[in-house]
């Protein structure tokens, strides 16, 4: 399918400011980049002249000057060889200085041939409006605001009013601003005339031959000797380029890309998109062919990578693998496949399918399904069942019973109020909220009767708790008993702390001991040489008791009496009195 076939390349864009500067000689590096003229401008300066040549172009080698200073001659090899070696390096007397031949060159942008033109002297002549000036080789005339010329060694440039004329070795002008152009660049030469221009080139070392038509802004078009080209026309939307193995057309909504070959053709392209949006799509490469009609609900596509491909049209749909076919009619029809393998929906009657020694079928009254190693399933309204390794049996959403013969589990569930679960690892029974019942044979065993009373019992110990008002358990050496809030007992093998309040307090471990009775307060500990104890009887009395000694006081010191040792002292109506040191 070939929709348009036509000729491309890059476009060149050409600016009347560009080359009204080349022309005058004003933006010589503008006019250069644009290939219309040559930097020099009409009655300037020695930096620079009309129409003189640009850098590289046309040069003009002038004989060799004689040097100012003595002639010297290069070294030999041994006097090369022993100066480098013993030759120190320095710097020049005047590192900043700027050579002469610089010097002149600074805030100019003259070329070396212009340069070379000039001579030592420069004449200057000036009769009114006439002006002349004279450097050598070079030569500017003007009659302002008439007529002006620049003359230099094989190059000529004038200006009468809104005609400018330039004749050269590389460049040549004549322009009638700004209505007419024809330019010369070496090899490439350019006609404007209004919106119309015509470029040629003719081909020069890798550059091929090639030629530019514009009428602005209505038709571009351009070809190369290489085989690339373009043509664009903007009012009609068409836009066109090529080279020789690939390009891009575009024509209002219609368009085609391609690469492998000079034009759009899909017989000989190596690949290919093309199409009228939003209408068609097609395209195709070495190894896969796609074809889109959005309107029509279509998309084809093929791949010889896999050997696959996929047809829709509208409800139906076809695809092809090596491992199977898919053959739809969608929604009601759905028919698929493969090796050993076959599934059919008709929807929403059945669905049938098998794969290998599996099978399933559905239909709106049940479920029935066989697995690869004989496992079955059954499932119809408020009825399932599973026949394996395991087996399932559901009535109704709340009754399930599930079996494990492997493990010897056995499970029963009446959601929410009834679970039961057997094995040899375990035995739970639960009826909620009232009872539970968990035991591991030979682990632990834990009894809950209503979400208040529980009691278990395992390995290390035993607990049975009454929330939240009675808690008492042992495990291993260690006890404990709570009547919350007036009693709490807890016992280790190396302290034992007893509270029954508000009468008693008990706390003992391996070094003291310390209890409160109603109104009695005893404390006992270690200490070397034997146990520092005391007794008091609030607030009629005390004593107490050490391995150095002992006292005893009647009313907090009312009359006491102490001795440490061989010091010891006594308390008469609070004043201790010494009796011996």
């Amino acid at each position: 399918m070939t929709p348009f076939v036509g000729p491309g390349s890059r476009a060149v864009h050409l600016t009347a400011g560009a080359l009204l500067a080349a022309a005058l000689g004003l933006a010589p590096s503008v006019a250069h980049a644009q290939g219309l003229g040559q930097p020099g401008g009409l009655g300037s300066p020695p930096g620079g002249g009309l129409g003189g040549p640009a850098p590289g172009q046309g040069k003009k080698k002038s004989a060799p000057k004689t040097p100012a200073g003595p002639e010297s001659h290069a070294a030999s090899n041994d006097e090369a060889q022993q100066s480098l070696q013993t030759a120190e390096p320095s710097l020049p007397p005047d590192p900043t200085a700027i050579p002469p031949s610089v010097a002149k060159r600074i805030g100019t942008d003259a070329t070396d041939d212009y340069a070379k033109g000039l001579g030592p002297k420069t004449e200057r002549d000036f009769y009114g409006p006439y002006y002349q000036e004279k450097s050598g080789n070079y030569r500017f005339r003007t009659l302002f605001p008439l007529w002006a010329e620049r003359t230099m060694p094989g190059d000529r440039a004038s200006l009468f009013g809104f005609y400018y004329n330039r004749r050269s070795t590389d460049v040549d002008a004549d322009v009638l601003f700004p209505a007419f152009w024809r330019l010369r660049d070496h090899e490439t030469r350019t006609t404007i005339v209004g919106p119309f221009m015509h470029r040629e080139r003719e081909a020069s070392g890798k550059e091929p031959a090639r030629h530019d038509n514009w009428l602005a802004p209505f038709v571009f078009e351009g070809a190369s000797a290489d085989g690339s080209g373009y043509f664009h026309v903007p009012p009609l939307l068409t836009f066109t380029q090529h080279t020789a193995h690939d390009g891009l057309n575009i024509v209002g909504p219609m368009f085609c890309r391609w690469k492998g070959g000079p034009t759009c053709d899909a017989r000989t392209a190596d690949k290919i998109d093309m199409g009228l949006a939003p209408l068609y799509f097609y395209g195709h490469d070495e190894t896969s062919e796609y074809e889109l009609i959005p309107p029509l609900l279509h998309y084809y596509h093929y791949n010889d990578i896999g050997n696959t491909s996929v047809n829709l049209w509208g409800p139906y749909l076809s695809q092809h693998s090596p491992d199977g076919d898919v053959f739809n009619i969608m929604p009601f029809f759905w028919r698929s496949t493969g090796k050993n393998e076959a599934h059919t929906t008709l929807f929403p009657l059945f669905h049938y399918g098998y794969k290998g020694a599996s099978s399933l079928l559905i239909t709106p009254l049940f479920l029935s399904s066989t697995g690869e190693k004989g496992e079955s399933t059954f499932v119809t309204w408020g009825y399932a069942r599973y026949r394996g390794r395991t087996s399932v049996d559901m009535i109704t959403p709340f009754w399930w019973h599930y079996q494990d013969p492997d493990i010897g589990l056995d499970t029963k569930v009446l959601f929410p109020f009834f679970y039961k679960s057997d094995s040899p690892r375990k035995e739970d029974t639960m009826v909620f909220p009232f009872y539970g019942h968990f035991k591991k044979p030979g682990l632990s065993d834990t009894t809950w009767i209503t979400p208040l009373f529980r009691t278990t019992t395992d390995s290390t110990g035993w607990e049975t708790n009454l929330y939240p008002i009675f808690y008492s358990g042992r495990k291993d050496q260690s006890s404990h008993t709570v009547v919350a809030p007036f009693f709490w007992d807890f016992k280790s093998p190396h302290s034992r702390s007893t509270v029954a309040l508000p009468l008693f307090f008990r706390f003992t471990d391996d070094t003291s001991v310390s209890q409160l009775a109603l109104n009695t307060y005893y404390k006992e500990k270690k200490v070397d040489g034997g146990k520092d104890w005391e007794f008091h009887f609030f607030p009629a009395f005390s004593f107490g008791h050490s391995p150095t000694g002992h006292w005893w006081n009647v009313l907090y010191g009312l009359a006491g009496y102490s001795q440490v040792g061989t010091a010891s002292k006594m308390r008469v109506l609070y004043i201790p009195i010494k009796l011996s040191e």
